[in-house]
């Protein structure tokens, strides 16, 4: 008798498993599954509550892939709980209407969106369409972004190197990697840690043979070739998350910090005052001078990533210190001198 028990728990474990492979199945394919319908049942040979926990297991277990909402159902027209896997462009269409009908200011963002990704906003109502063409009318000459914050991708093959470094980094794989930058270097069995945007452009962060960590502009990447190596364990990440998460600009190194104290001078000290948008996620206020200078303090790890920031504000922004910054600062601006002569 115990026997039999047994072998009818292992059918029934095997039942539920090979039901919940096929409405993943179903889900990954794109259908809308909801537990009423009977037809759905029939083929798993379910009833109606018995379907409703198996969809229930699928949302918790995979929450961040699988949505649950009410909809109405196209027989009967009742309102039951659907799932269906995640639509990037769908979902992001539901934001976008929830800001519309609540009334948020939120024109400037669709007018960003809409220049540079019209298809995400796609898949409006009808009335929210509506909504949305009159707010993109009224503030079309409203807004001009100047500096987009999607690199430009256009070119095929720098497209098909962001897919598949997207893949790789994704992956945690290791890569071979062309690379010209001043002259041609092959980057064997990197590490592909990370897709960087800053400055308008997009960088791939990777760790070489030889353990360190290079930041590499995609638009100089000639070519990406398959590793011998398997994956790299997820602990090498963690030992660059705080690396990733003060990351500066792409002549930030795996380094230390230093700290350098800068004078803005009285004509461009309203743009350094304390409460002002810091131009460094590092920048700190120091102190505002009685003849309206400002005192501020910016992070670096090494000269290049802060130089050319302070060369633009020249002659209003002194490095105080370190020496060795402000040594740095006058050889570059007495060979820039050299070369207009």
């Amino acid at each position: 008798m115990a026997k039999k028990r047994r072998k009818g728990r292992k059918e029934s474990v095997r039942k539920k498993v090979d039901n919940l492979y096929i409405l993943m199945e179903k889900l990954a394919r794109g259908e809308e599954i909801y537990p009423q319908n009977e037809r759905l049942q029939a083929e798993l040979e379910v009833d109606e509550r018995t379907l409703r926990r198996y969809l229930d297991e699928l949302h918790q277990k995979y929450a961040h892939i699988v949505v649950a909402e009410k909809k109405r159902t196209e027989r009967g027209g009742r309102r039951v709980t659907v799932h269906r896997v995640v639509d990037r462009k769908r979902d992001v269409a539901e934001v976008f209407r929830f800001f519309l009908e609540s009334g948020e200011d939120l024109s400037w963002l669709l007018q960003l969106v809409h220049e540079n990704d019209p298809s995400l906003l796609r898949d409006f109502s009808k009335d929210a369409e509506e909504s949305l063409e009159r707010v993109l009318e009224n503030d079309r000459e409203v807004f001009r972004f100047v500096d987009s914050p999607f690199e430009n991708l256009d070119d095929n093959r720098l497209k098909r190197i962001f897919s598949t470094l997207r893949n790789a980094v994704k992956n945690r794989e290791y890569r071979t990697v062309l690379y010209r930058y001043d002259t041609p270097e092959t980057l064997t069995d990197v590490k592909c840690l990370k897709l960087l945007h800053m400055n308008r452009n997009w960088y791939l962060a990777v760790e070489t043979t030889e353990g360190r960590v290079r930041i590499l502009r995609l638009a100089f990447i000639q070519e990406i070739r398959y590793s011998k190596k398997s994956n790299y364990q997820g602990k090498v990440l963690e030992k660059y998350a705080s690396f990733f998460k003060n990351i500066q600009n792409a002549m930030t190194l795996d380094a230390p910090f230093r700290t350098a104290r800068l004078l803005a001078s009285p004509r461009v000290a309203r743009y350094f005052r304390e409460g002002m948008k810091p131009f460094f996620p590092s920048q700190k206020f120091v102190k505002e001078r009685e003849d309206g200078g400002v005192e501020f303090t910016i992070d670096y790890t090494q000269p290049m990533e802060v130089l050319p920031f302070i060369k633009q504000w020249q002659p209003d922004v002194r490095i105080l210190e370190p020496k060795e910054l402000r040594e740095a600062l006058r050889d570059d601006l007495q060979a820039a001198l050299e070369n207009c002569q």
